[in-house]
């Protein structure tokens, strides 16, 4: 019967796997599952949470977390309010992180997922809308909240992963796990691979695997999340109680 059942899911054009033999790099919570039990994740950082949905995932993902989840730009993070608000050990922080504490003006673009501090992408949209925004770092933020690390520190900031994570260089010894969205051009929209790459590894992590991968229609790679693992967090015990 289970012999059946799997050819007609092939028929139907999908691939089944059990998930110990699931290929690595195909579901970055799985992998991390592989590493180390998803309980011991305790402390979530989304930055650049939009309007929830990957608070969502790693809400139902690691249900034990404390999830710290950050949108600058005021109308996104009302809906971020509306939609996750409610759900029990999230923490809604209307601000942004960057190198250093500043306040800095976003200007606004009609796909609020393209809003960004980096200043290949952070120009007046046609509607002529801005707005300043408040930024934080890492530290300070984890300091506020008395939280004693991050295990899975998720960035998507349309190429300014680099100043969140400089404002963050306290934390990143106690980090388990970076995730953020990669591109492979010297410059433009998304953070440079081979630059978070070499950040990263002064730091002493290293590179695990590509998640999502885009390419162009000519076949060029567009863009992909990007995991990296903190081996010495690895070898010692990830988990222990975290506080809000």
């Amino acid at each position: 019967m289970k012999k059946f059942i799997r050819r007609l899911i092939e028929k139907a054009g999908y691939t089944v796997f059990k998930t110990a033999y699931a290929p690595k790099q195909m579901d970055v919570i799985l992998d991390i599952r592989r590493l180390v039990p998803l309980s011991s994740v305790q402390v979530v950082f989304d930055v650049g949470a939009n309007v929830g949905e990957t608070v969502l995932w790693f809400r139902g993902a690691f249900p034990h977390a404390h999830i710290v989840a950050f949108e600058p730009v005021k109308a996104t993070f009302r809906e971020l309010e509306r939609r996750v608000g409610h759900l029990p050990k999230v923490t809604l922080l209307n601000v942004a992180l960057g190198a250093q504490p500043a306040v800095e003006v976003v200007h606004l673009q009609a796909d609020s997922c393209l809003n960004s501090l980096n200043p290949s992408v952070n120009h007046p949209a046609p509607a002529g809308h801005s707005e300043k925004v408040q930024v934080e770092t890492v530290q300070n933020i984890a300091r506020k909240l008395a939280l004693p690390r991050i295990d899975f520190f998720k960035i998507d900031t349309e190429g300014y992963e680099l100043p969140v994570l400089t404002g963050a260089t306290d934390c990143l010894p106690t980090t388990a796990f970076i995730y953020a969205e990669i591109g492979v051009e010297t410059e433009g929209r998304r953070t440079n691979f081979f630059a978070l790459h070499e950040f990263l590894g002064r730091h002493g992590f290293a590179f695990f695997g590509l998640y999502e991968p885009y390419h162009y229609e000519d076949g060029r790679f567009r863009r992909a999340n990007a995991l990296f693992v903190n081996p010495a967090r690895l070898r010692a015990p990830v988990g222990g109680a975290a506080t809000a």
